[in-house]
């Protein structure tokens, strides 16, 4: 089971984006996905035409947290966030998720986990990089991003040199890139350097059609197949089943 949590502690760096548009990727390739958004915005089900719902099996760890399962796709379904509710899990164990991801109803019904995080370093983050076999770093080049991807690197690093998380892959995936900015272009070039080209993906570029998918619910590979972001997250899809 692949368990894939998409993090940054900045707000507004593509997660979610990233999320949806991984999970259509990997559906249509024909993979069983399964996206669990941990940030009480819900914003994941954005990214979609709503679908029928069910239940959640077996119950989530985190209590009033979701509502149901909603199947957007033959081959996604996706939590739906109960975002009326004032429990939003804050005492959430480190493992629950861990836990949860491992179950064997669960193991048996999806190949990938994708999972949201909110953008604070809180309970429902630690236990989502604690559940991680892979954690996808999505940051914009730029030197505030670089800092808080250095300190986020460090934690995921830290963490599992102690054997907190079991994360085998760490990347970064540059967003939001625009190829005449000298200083996206500066930025790119020191994360390489410094952290391998291995470990960083090929870029998203900016696109002002990802964020006008969003608006009709739908992916950016369904929106506008030929544009550029579609484009490159086909490439970040292929770069994932590849690994």
């Amino acid at each position: 089971m692949r368990v894939v949590t998409v993090a940054n502690r900045k707000g507004g760096s593509a997660k979610t984006t990233t999320v949806v548009n991984l999970a259509y990727g990997l559906a249509t390739r024909g993979r069983r996905v399964l996206v669990l958004d941990l940030d009480n915005q819900g914003h994941v089900l954005h990214g979609f035409s709503q679908g029928e719902q069910s239940p959640i099996t077996p119950a989530f760890p985190i209590e009033h947290f979701y509502k149901q399962l909603v199947a957007v796709h033959p081959n996604i379904d996706i939590t739906e966030v109960n975002n009326t509710s004032s429990d939003i899990g804050s005492q959430i164990q480190l493992q629950a998720v861990r836990e949860w991801c491992d179950d064997s109803r669960v193991r048996a019904r999806y190949d990938v986990i994708l999972i949201d995080t909110p953008p604070t370093l809180n309970a429902q983050l630690m236990a989502a990089l604690a559940a991680a076999t892979e954690i996808v770093i999505p940051a914009a080049p730029l030197p505030l991003s670089s800092d808080g991807v250095d300190k986020l690197l460090f934690a995921c690093l830290k963490a599992v040199s102690e054997r907190k998380f079991r994360a085998k892959s760490i990347k970064l995936l540059p967003v939001m890139v625009e190829k005449n900015v000298r200083l996206h272009r500066l930025t790119l070039n020191q994360w390489r350097e410094r952290f391998g080209n291995t470990k960083v993906f090929s870029p998203i570029h900016k696109c002002i059609k990802l964020a006008e998918a969003f608006s009709i619910n739908k992916p950016i590979s369904e929106f506008a197949p030929k544009c550029r972001g579609a484009k490159d997250y086909d490439a970040l899809c292929n770069a994932m089943i590849s690994q």
